[in-house]
């Protein structure tokens, strides 16, 4: 399903890195791609050789955490800041100066912050879904004001969670990646942004059978994140959660005015029409971060790359070329 991954020790964790060259190397940054939870590299098979074949060097990391890569024990140790200087460290490893950072879900976190925490090693940012902005409040408060104590990021919170999703991965699995086919995914029943879907994660108790919606996987790629996380659990992708809190303390430290300013290298956030987690209403607001910006519009629902591949690498390779 991938080539085999080459290994890269930096900022404290070894990463499992998945890549692919173009025959002739026509630009003069890489791309790297991020994933988020619960994913793997993986998540990008279909985009490495599309955006190779574009004269890039393109490399998906198993992020710190994930799959074949290391890391901590510490929770903490997962903050933006980490996750930003270990894509920073690949870059270097690879012989680049800068890149163009990718990311999706949590690894869209990753792209947003790149220019603002790692901002030497940057060149451009793309964000699948992800919102970003910056808010004052406390994020674990603010999640439960806004969508009750039975919200998904309190949940992912707690090691009953955790016990959850490890008891079967393949189950696991089959709950998350799932595409709508008309009464909506296990992330929203009724497709809308709100406390009922943010509380999606109690579903999985459900009996299987009520399960809206269809796998997106096919079975060989079902049992490599089910092997895959069988091994590893689920621990290191939910350490990404017991982070939020740092992450929210490393943003007040960057901005301790709460003034965000505005960033100079291009952006393009890729909005997922029927996303309700990462809805696209919550990313109207983009422009006023980026002084070159773009927002594309696909028919998927969260797990974009994955829902549509050609549509995506459409996007990405289209907005690559142009710009690099």
């Amino acid at each position: 399903m991938l080539p085999e991954p080459r290994f890269v020790d930096t900022n404290g964790v070894r990463l499992a890195v998945f890549e692919a060259r173009p025959e002739h190397v026509t630009r003069d940054v890489c791309v790297v791609l991020c994933h988020g939870f619960p994913e793997l590299a993986a998540s990008w098979r279909h985009q490495l050789q599309p955006i190779a074949d574009a004269g890039f060097h393109v490399m998906a990391p198993d992020m710190r955490g994930y799959g074949q890569s290391s890391g901590p024990a510490d929770r903490r140790a997962y903050s933006i800041a980490e996750t930003t200087a270990d894509v920073a460290g690949l870059i270097a490893d690879a012989g680049y100066e800068k890149a163009v950072v990718v990311g999706h879900d949590f690894g869209g976190m990753v792209s947003w912050m790149m220019p603002y925490l790692q901002p030497d090693s940057v060149a451009g940012v793309i964000t699948l879904n992800t919102p970003f902005g910056y808010s004052r409040e406390n994020p674990i408060e603010k999640y439960e004001q806004a969508y009750g104590p039975r919200n998904y990021v309190a949940h992912f919170q707690t090691p009953e969670c955790e016990e959850l999703l490890d008891k079967d991965a393949g189950r696991t699995f089959r709950f998350f990646m799932r595409r709508d086919t008309g009464s909506g995914t296990n992330l929203s029943r009724s497709g809308r942004h709100d406390p009922e879907s943010m509380s999606y994660i109690h579903w999985l108790a459900d009996d299987e059978s009520s399960w809206p919606g269809e796998v997106v996987l096919d079975a060989d790629e079902m049992r490599y994140y089910a092997d895959t996380y069988a091994r590893t659990g689920f621990g290191g992708g939910l350490s990404w959660y017991h982070s939020i809190v740092r992450n929210w303390e490393v943003h007040t430290e960057l901005f301790p005015d709460g003034v965000v300013p505005k960033v100079g290298v291009p952006a393009l956030l890729v909005a997922a029409r029927h996303d309700p987690i990462c809805h696209p209403m919550l990313t109207d607001n983009l422009l006023q971060y980026f002084e070159t910006f773009e927002r594309r519009m696909i028919d998927t629902g969260h797990w974009t790359q994955l829902e549509d591949p050609q549509g995506t690498n459409e996007i990405l390779v289209d907005w690559l070329t142009r710009h690099f």
